[in-house]
């Protein structure tokens, strides 16, 4: 039975330990095989992929203050398309060493449970993902040397709609809620009916608050017509100001 699984290589485990604080981790590439880890050989040893085919993408790796989490990710589409179909058993994760160059520091083997990965068409992108964490301790961070190009899926949409997008969009429709109540000249019909009930309540109390003797009246000065009058005409309010 062939190794199956996901681990940090020796180099890797070198090159963390050079790292110190404020320094990132500088991943290079990545890249996916069709070899099988010989028997004999620990994946944590390996250095290289054992039959390397193209090279995939990832997610943008996530640094949470001890961790680098990411999605490698092979489509068929990548690089200019798959000319042809292969069986992917193992794919690496690859940084540069300060003293050694570009080194494998993440194996990953299927062993005896391979994905077949279809050539380009245009029926469809064959798609594999394999989640990745890489400790590498406080302090630090990571860097990356090729275009993060993977796919969003449903969730990862759903996601970022809610978490990253929801809030932005409610902070900016709030903003535009406030400066169109805060102008003067919004609300046209909710003003004119405000001004109009303001002086309707400002003439019943002229007339149940004033003692009257003589003949009473009232005047509004909703129109001007066949009227000679001095000050400010209020057409809102319906009134001459002095």
């Amino acid at each position: 039975m062939s190794y199956y699984g996901f681990v940090v290589t020796d180099s890797g485990r070198e090159l963390i330990a050079k790292l110190v604080a404020g320094q990132q981790l500088p991943i290079s590439k990545i890249m996916v095989g069709s070899g099988t880890i010989p028997d004999d050989v620990k994946p944590a040893a390996m250095t290289a992929l054992v039959e390397p085919v193209a090279a995939g993408t990832s997610t943008a790796p996530v640094y949470d203050g001890a961790s680098v989490r990411m999605i490698v990710e092979y489509r068929s589409d990548l690089n200019g398309g798959l000319d042809h179909g292969f069986w992917l058993r193992e794919f690496g994760v690859f940084a540069f060493d300060p003293d050694k160059g570009e080194v494998l520091i993440y194996y990953g083997t299927l062993g005896d449970y391979p994905q077949y990965v279809s050539a380009a068409s245009n029926t469809g992108v064959d798609v594999r993902r394999f989640p990745v964490c890489i400790v590498i301790g406080e302090g630090l961070g990571v860097t990356v040397d090729y275009k993060c190009e993977a796919w969003m899926t449903a969730e990862d949409v759903e996601q970022y709609c809610s978490v990253t997008m929801l809030p932005a969009f409610l902070k900016e429709a709030q903003k535009l809620v406030d400066a169109h109540n805060d102008d003067e000249e919004a609300h046209h019909p909710i003003q004119n009916s405000i001004s109009d009930v303001s002086a309707r309540l400002a003439l019943l109390e002229l007339m149940f608050n004033t003692s009257v003797t003589g003949n009473p009246f009232t005047v509004t000065f909703e129109t001007l017509d066949g009227t000679v009058v001095e000050g400010v005409w209020n057409t809102t309010a319906k009134r001459i100001e002095f």
